[in-house]
């Protein structure tokens, strides 16, 4: 039990360090690295660039609230100027007069009112709350991500045992021919067949292992591991969930999916943008006032010293239309993010549907092919006896050893198959890994 409470808090600690390291580190290659589904996540969630962009996003949101504020906290502006007066007399006999005169003025503003700002802080935190769910999503499909590669890796370790053993097969059959061709039972056609679905064995067990290699490969480079480094990967316990039925597992999709959530914000910040630009009409009281200090050359008794303070209201009358064509514009926002809104929802129906047929599928796929794999090791074993007693022919034989290894690897990728798309339907439904996903995000 303590085991299990030490886990997220290691994996949470580990999430928050690797956000503030610049770079990625890479892991470095070991002899062997025995590797569980739940490790891979934890590694993701360390070291993954999509999250760490998701974090810098919800930062850079983050400061759209105090941006708006700005708008009302006070100004200081500082001047300083010199301007030179010089007059030329049309009497040659007198000299010009020359005169300079040097100012400095420092202005304080302060606006005393804004309309603007409570529309702006508004979107402001909306902008945030759609970057928060916008990251948990990303956490979400990053999380599937890796159990979907974790899992292709395991199929084709899968895949490559099959062939391995369809290749034993094909050889014993290839010797058992050879040794009724040497003493004159059967003719060297079976002896030349044999070696025909050995060499076809061969070609699958290589091309196999070089997927394997490949799927492996893809599983480092998600885990942001060096590109040698050599992974065991273990068997997950088997996935085990009830299937609802499809209109619960929509309707929580509805209820659960932060991307539909955080489209509908964005319909939220585009109704506050047109309310901001709305109150740009509205007048502006402004308190302002500052010293200013004017010396003139030739002056004997010294520079001007002066205070001023005042409260100005601003009506901005006319912008030339720019402010009539922005408030059209965001309509036509308000309206697209409305758009794409219900194209997304659309989406999410199609992608549920999609997942819950797929399990329906895989389970009646699963129930056959276990009763195909059974029929095929059975019917081989008969042939191959019948084979030695020269009941049978080789063909028969090979033909049957070649449905063995077909139901084989069916039943190996289909198993796997089944894993992934249960959990593709709490991926759909947006509960995929929900504990570890409030963990990496700090929620409770």
């Amino acid at each position: 039990m303590r085991r299990q409470t030490l886990l997220p808090i290691l994996s949470l600690l580990l999430c928050r360090a690797a956000f503030a390291a610049p770079e990625p580190a890479r892991q470095p290659a070991s002899e062997s690295t025995l590797m569980t589904l739940e490790h891979a996540y934890d590694i993701a969630a360390a070291s993954d660039q999509a999250l760490k962009i998701a974090f810098l996003q919800v930062r850079q949101a983050e400061l759209l609230p105090l941006s708006a504020l700005t708008k009302i906290t006070p100004r200081l502006n500082g001047s300083v100027g010199y301007e030179r007066t010089s007059t030329t007399l049309k009497n040659p006999s007198r000299q010009g007069q020359h005169s300079g005169v040097a100012s400095s003025d420092l202005g304080l503003q302060l606006p005393l009112l804004d309309l603007t700002v409570f529309p702006a802080r508004r979107r402001g935190r909306l902008a945030v709350e759609a970057s928060r769910l916008g990251r948990q999503f990303t956490i979400r499909e990053t999380l599937f991500g890796v159990a979907n590669a974790y899992f292709e890796a395991l199929k084709g370790e899968r895949v490559v045992a099959v062939n391995v053993q369809s290749l034993d097969l094909a050889k014993e059959q290839e010797t058992l021919a050879q040794k009724r061709a040497d003493v004159g039972e059967v003719t060297r056609s079976d002896v030349l067949r044999a070696q025909v679905s050995v060499e076809i064995a061969r070609r699958a067990l290589i091309t196999s292992e070089n997927d394997l290699e490949f799927q492996r490969n893809t599983l480092r480079n998600i885990l942001n591991l060096a590109p040698d480094t050599k992974i065991r990967l273990s068997e997950p316990l088997p996935y085990r969930r009830e299937v609802p039925e499809f209109g619960s597992l929509l309707a929580k999709a509805y209820e659960h999916r932060e991307d539909l959530h955080e489209r509908g914000l964005v319909v939220q910040e585009a109704e506050a943008r047109r309310q901001e630009i709305r109150a740009q009409m509205a007048p502006r009281i402004v308190a302002q006032g500052g010293p200013s200090i004017t010396n003139s050359s030739g002056n004997t008794q010294g520079g001007r010293y002066e205070w001023q303070a005042g409260v100005a209201v601003q009506f901005p009358l006319f912008a030339g239309g720019q402010r009539e064509l922005d408030i059209v514009g965001a309509g036509y926002d308000i309206e697209q993010a409305g758009l794409e809104k219900e194209r997304l929802t659309k989406r999410i129906e199609s992608e549920v549907k999609l997942a819950w047929l797929k399990v329906q599928t895989l389970e009646g796929s699963l129930r056959a092919v276990r009763t195909q794999v059974q029929a095929a090791e059975q019917g081989y074993k008969d042939l191959q006896n019948q084979y030695s007693a020269g009941t049978a022919k080789s063909v028969d034989v090979l033909s049957a050893l070649k449905d063995l290894s077909t139901a084989r690897s069916d039943l190996a990728t289909l198993s796997l198959d089944y894993q992934v798309a249960l959990r593709a339907l709490e991926q759909v439904s947006g509960t995929f890994q929900d504990l570890r996903v409030r963990q990496i995000t700090g929620q409770k």
